[in-house]
């Protein structure tokens, strides 16, 4: 177990994204991914380690649009189903931020990842 230099958001959906994928037919694991499951579990995602609370809010400032359209296509890649509005104020409609300042590795492997 290991303690990582890192900050770590989880993206969690708010109401008007669970009644966003009421509509959509989800890309992946159709038939197994339910909207009550979408909710519970969000993304999370690790950072460079922020000492200011302030350094945390502007990097998520700038990269909302990077987020929300994560989200998105998380569920759908059909964009023509994604809203319009994709500004810093409807993310912060849509999706919950929690700010995790201590980040666990628990596992004793590597962790293996794909370039995005």
């Amino acid at each position: 177990m290991r303690v990582l230099n890192r900050t770590a958001i989880t993206v969690v959906g708010a109401q008007p994204y669970i009644d966003w994928t009421l509509e959509q037919d989800a890309d992946v694991n159709k038939g197994t991914l339910t909207v009550a499951r979408a909710k519970t579990f969000g993304t999370a995602y690790l950072l460079p380690e922020f000492e200011l609370e302030e350094d945390l809010q502007e990097w998520v400032e700038e990269n909302a649009t990077l987020l929300f359209e994560f989200q998105l296509a998380a569920w759908t890649d059909d964009e023509s189903t994604w809203p319009a509005a994709r500004d810093l104020q409807t993310f912060r409609d849509w999706f919950r931020i929690d700010v995790h300042s201590v980040v666990v590795d628990v596992p004793d492997d590597d962790i293996e990842g794909v370039e995005l």
